[in-house]
């Protein structure tokens, strides 16, 4: 475990101590309105409909179902950075380390560390006596692997710009390995605490090949069993899984014998699965139909729990179709479409506009964009489609993701585009399929959502060929912002920069900022300890069912 003092001059920290202050500045700031929903609640816990609390010991065994409104596209950590499939990851593999609620680092994989070469190194010693679920042994030559497949162009991986300015790993000894970095990589320990980065078997992909993802082993609490069309994802607990970071209550083998993960599509299915109990939980990325839960509250025997997502709902306008390379069109939109009406109707109120590509929580916010972002002015928006030489319309295609609750929130925008002559053709596709679709540029603009626990995530969704960016957007200094932030450890100056992204993002209307939402899970009352963490993952460690 890790500390410092944050009431030290942040001038006077070396540069570990500054990636502790900084990874416990995010927590804090993701937690600001989680606590105030707390305390909306009328205490600390953002749980609902649940009676007194039980007692009882926690106890071994039992099958967890949860249900889910979208399926998985891969379980290889470095092919996707879909939620629907690293819920399911967060519990197969372990992290290098873990942040807690505060942004306290603990050890995960990596027992111990230290920092050198002016923070440009870091030497990670290896939990010894770890196997992965094929048999194969954890050590650092696997890190290694790991860290190298991860960065190469084969891979094609969605996620390597987690690694930050990695000039490659060296392996000290056969449970150290050094990460070199070509400058000190303040948010570090965000990508590397969670399952986007985690080690993975070398033996399991070099058997499988591209059927890994289908069939992955990692070093986790539960282990992989089956993935099944019409069935679903199945886990069993893995027995050598003898440890866990210490902020788990349960430091030991997991509780639960086996998860089921079973995909229900449609919202009032999906419902009546858990209120009549052939589901035990529903959990994950719009699982929870917002608009049912007080009916869940209500029901006796059940519970929810919420928190406000760290996250940003938003659409992103294609800069390479016409007329979306016309900031004028992309102001219009932004002004034509009213969010506060999708959070009354889709989102039964269960969350806020959203003004700016980088989340109200974060500490880098920057507040002036709710001074000159958009709001509901359809005049405004006329008036700037008339500017452009379109007061007649036109017609556009939206790629959204096939989800009854986005479905309405597309149906939301289509109507109010309409009121600017704008003909929007709504295309839904299964979230792999739409994830698929995304980076080929065929759409004029695509609904997209981000969960994170650091504003870097603009990095590949704005970057000039970033690999979610699906704006195609190219601006030189948009470019040298985001790429100085992420090796800038002075606080204020990266704050600085990263608002000043945001203006930019902003000012040109990059996206057709939407909402911020809530994470949800609802479950029998029996169901214990299950939460949702700062991303909006549950982990399975300490969760049991009192029956």
């Amino acid at each position: 475990m890790t500390d410092t003092d944050d009431k030290k001059p942040v001038a006077e920290m070396t540069f570990e101590e500054r990636t502790y202050a900084y990874a416990r500045a995010w927590a804090q700031m993701s937690r600001r309105d989680f606590l105030k929903t707390g305390a909306a609640l009328g205490g600390a816990a953002a749980f609902a409909g649940l009676g007194m609390p039980r007692a009882h010991a926690a106890k071994p065994g039992g099958t967890l179902r949860i249900a889910r409104g979208q399926e998985s596209d891969t379980l290889d950590p470095q092919k996707t950075t879909l939620l629907v499939a690293h819920e399911i990851m967060w519990q197969v593999y372990d992290s290098l380390v873990y942040l807690d609620e505060k942004g306290t680092v603990y050890p995960g994989l990596a027992t111990s560390w230290e920092f050198s070469n002016e923070g440009k190194t870091v030497t990670l010693k290896l939990r010894e006596g770890v196997n992965f679920h094929d048999g194969s042994p954890f050590n650092a030559e696997v890190v290694r692997w790991t860290v190298e497949r991860h960065l190469a162009d084969t891979t094609a991986s969605p996620t390597s710009w987690m690694l930050g300015p990695i000039a490659g790993t060296e392996v000290i000894d056969d449970m150290t390995i050094a990460y070199h970095y070509t400058d000190p990589f303040v948010p570090l320990w965000v990508g590397l605490g969670y399952s986007y980065c985690a080690p993975i078997s070398k033996a399991a992909v070099e058997a499988q090949g591209d059927a890994f993802g289908r069939n992955p082993s990692g070093t986790g609490p539960f282990k992989f069993v089956r993935w099944d069309p019409d069935q679903g994802i199945e886990l069993v607990r893995n027995d050598e899984h003898n440890w866990a970071t210490p902020w788990y209550s349960n430091e030991g083998n997991a509780y639960l014998e086996r998860v089921e993960y079973v995909v229900i599509p449609e919202d009032a299915t999906r419902l009546a699965a858990l209120l009549s109990g052939d589901v035990d939980c529903i959990s994950g990325t719009d699982a929870v139909p917002v608009d049912k839960l007080r009916q869940i509250e209500a029901t006796e025997g059940y519970k929810t729990y919420s928190r406000p997502a760290v996250g940003v709902f938003f659409a992103m306008m294609n800069q390479k179709m016409a007329p979306m390379d016309d900031v004028r069109v992309r102001q219009a939109i932004n002004y034509a479409v009213n969010r506060e009406k999708i959070i009354a109707l889709v989102l039964d109120g269960q969350g806020q506009s959203a003004f700016s590509p980088v989340a109200s929580s974060y500490g880098q916010y920057n507040a002036e964009t709710e001074t000159y972002g958009y709001r509901h002015d359809p005049e405004k928006a006329k008036a700037l489609m008339a500017e452009a030489g379109l007061a007649d319309g036109f017609s556009m295609t939206y790629l959204n993701i096939e989800s009854p609750a986005y479905r309405r929130v597309a149906e939301v925008i289509q109507e109010d585009l309409s009121q600017i002559n704008i003909s929007m053709e709504i295309q839904s596709y299964p979230v792999a399929e739409w994830f698929a679709l995304g980076g080929e540029g065929k759409f004029h603009a695509s609904f997209f959502y981000y969960t994170y626990s650091d504003p870097d995530l603009i990095h590949p969704m704005m970057l000039t060929n970033g690999s979610y960016n699906w704006t195609f957007s190219e601006n030189a200094e948009m470019d040298a912002l985001i790429e100085a932030q992420r090796i800038e450890f002075d606080a204020a100056e990266r704050t600085r920069q990263i608002q000043k992204i945001q203006e930019i993002a902003v000012k040109d209307a990059y996206w057709l900022y939407l909402y911020e939402g809530t994470y949800v899970a609802a479950m029998k009352e029996e169901v214990q300890g299950l939460e949702l963490n700062l991303v909006g993952f549950h982990h399975l460690q300490d969760v049991w069912l009192d029956v």
